[in-house]
């Protein structure tokens, strides 16, 4: 079996026994919390597939070194989070200037609210960077480019990257819940990647994205990625509670009904920094000559 396949069955056999744990927990939970049973699931579901992220590196024969955990690179991690914060402003700019997006008339900024989503934006931008990237960058791009040329293990790690954002249910109401319903609701999820006609332009751009993220991994490492990527979430979050979209604006055709930002724009908006990046490393080979 090639390393790809079994990087693929790994995440399986890992994803799998993470929804098999959030469903028993969840159906153990379900009545006894105030909250869907969906959200229950989806909770438990992540925090398993956290707790399981060591064992699975650990059985894929990675180490928090080779993965690029340790050593701890705080002065990268700072550095690359406020690139992520100042990086997705062009685009963030471009829908206010043409009017897609607008200031959001019921902010209140002497209030705690505001002061409360900021806190509520750093802290999920660095859960979320931690895990996915240790993870997808980690994990998967690690086991993969031991053997695999880059272009095809950044190819394949982007593809999954983008894919988990549309493991989505439509119906969140659950009946009779039982110890094996959360499989049911992982099967409508996955059904939804059935029509990538409906989000094609935000697959694009977080799919550009991954490739950008196993970039920074392979010439920065990891914690360069967990800034860049806590930086990113941290700043939509915040533009996306500062400000309202227009939904008759004909610009809104350049961001995705994913989440009214990631889309056309973005995915060109990466393409440039690409195109950049690349002209800057030519020159500076040509100068090093």
């Amino acid at each position: 079996m090639s390393e790809s396949l079994k990087a693929l069955a790994l995440v399986g056999v890992y994803l799998l026994a993470a929804v098999t744990a959030g469903s028993v927990l969840a159906w153990s939970l379900y009545g006894l919390v105030d909250h869907s049973y969906y959200k229950i699931l989806s909770r438990a579901v992540l925090l398993f597939a956290a707790l399981g992220l060591v064992p699975m590196w650990r059985i894929a024969g990675l180490s928090a070194v080779s993965i690029g955990l340790l050593p701890v690179h705080f002065l990268g991690l700072l550095k690359t989070y406020s690139i992520g914060l100042v990086v997705i402003l062009p685009p963030a700019m471009f829908f206010v200037v043409v009017g897609f997006r607008v200031l959001d008339p019921r902010l209140d900024f002497s209030g705690l609210d505001l002061w409360r989503e900021l806190l509520l934006a750093i802290t999920s931008g660095l859960l979320v960077g931690v895990f996915e990237e240790s993870l997808f960058r980690g994990v998967l791009f690690g086991f993969l480019r031991r053997t695999g040329g880059f272009i095809l293990s950044a190819s394949l790690v982007g593809v999954l990257y983008a894919s988990v954002h549309f493991l989505q249910v439509a119906n969140e109401s659950a009946g009779a819940v039982y110890w094996y319903t959360g499989y049911g609701y992982v099967g409508q999820a996955f059904a939804g990647l059935a029509d990538p006609g409906g989000y094609w332009d935000a697959f694009l751009a977080l799919f550009l994205l991954g490739l950008l993220f196993c970039w920074v991994r392979e010439q920065y490492g990891l914690w360069w990625c967990i800034g860049l990527h806590a930086g990113l979430v941290c700043a939509i979050r915040m533009f996306k509670v500062l400000t309202v979209r227009d939904i008759y604006n004909p610009y809104k055709i350049l961001a995705s009904d994913y989440d009214n930002f990631v889309g056309i724009l973005v995915a060109i908006w990466l393409i440039f920094l690409f195109v950049v990046i690349a002209l800057y490393r030519s020159h500076q080979k040509g100068a090093q000559r």
